[in-house]
């Protein structure tokens, strides 16, 4: 049986879609949603933090309850912190595998040469020394993916970024500084197949980067 917590958070939501209350739009108040859908005010404000956490709604003093712009990447983050697993760690590594060079596709397709030039100087710059290269190295790694899954020009690809990229660039920092200088080398031959239209190598050389942070767990 479904709760009366559940219950009215769907309630919510179906008032959003059936109101079609724009984003930055305010909902009625706690009082109102009680009497509407006959639970305690309690009940409500659970259902209410279940939406905020999913990141439909926010609420702050004075302004009340308002919706949020549609953004799924809360619901995917929440995943992360349940990947335990090397096996789960490797499906995960394998879905990224099959999913980012597909994006280089919609990449080529839609990013402005003047957006890849951006990557391209970024990725152009020297690299310090030492650990300190390898502190920028992950920086410009996450900067470069990110940016890429930016330019696909999709909003639920984008909002995988925390569980496909961001995840596997805080579980492999401890890498030495020559493979940091070599990966930061491969994004930019990417940036510079795309801005040439060459996108089977750029494809290949993503696939020949994804490699480079296999995770154990289960066979390639």
């Amino acid at each position: 049986m479904i709760s009366a917590t559940r219950r009215v958070a769907a309630g919510i939501q179906d008032l959003i879609a059936r109101d079609r209350v724009a984003p930055g739009g305010r909902l009625p108040t706690e009082h109102a949603l009680s009497r509407r859908f006959r639970v305690s005010r309690p009940i409500v404000r659970e259902a209410i933090q279940t939406l905020k956490t999913l990141g439909v709604v926010e609420s702050r003093p004075k302004t009340g309850l308002r919706v949020l712009p549609f953004d799924p990447g809360p619901l995917f983050d929440q995943m992360i912190p349940r990947i335990r697993t090397g096996e789960e760690r490797a499906e995960l590594y394998e879905f990224r595998c099959l999913l980012e060079p597909a994006a280089l596709r919609l990449v080529a397709l839609r990013a402005p040469r003047e957006r890849l030039e951006e990557l391209e100087r970024m990725l152009r710059a020297p690299l310090p020394r030492g650990r300190a290269a390898v502190r920028e190295g992950f920086a410009r790694d996450v900067a470069f993916h990110e940016g890429l899954w930016r330019l696909a020009g999709n909003r639920f690809l984008w909002s995988l970024r925390g569980l496909l990229v961001r995840y596997f660039a805080d579980i492999g920092r401890n890498v030495p500084e020559a493979v940091v200088r070599r990966t930061n080398a491969q994004h930019l031959a990417i940036v510079r197949a795309l801005k040439a239209g060459d996108l089977n190598r750029a494809v290949r050389m993503l696939n020949r980067n994804l490699g480079t942070f296999r995770p154990n767990g289960r066979k390639a």
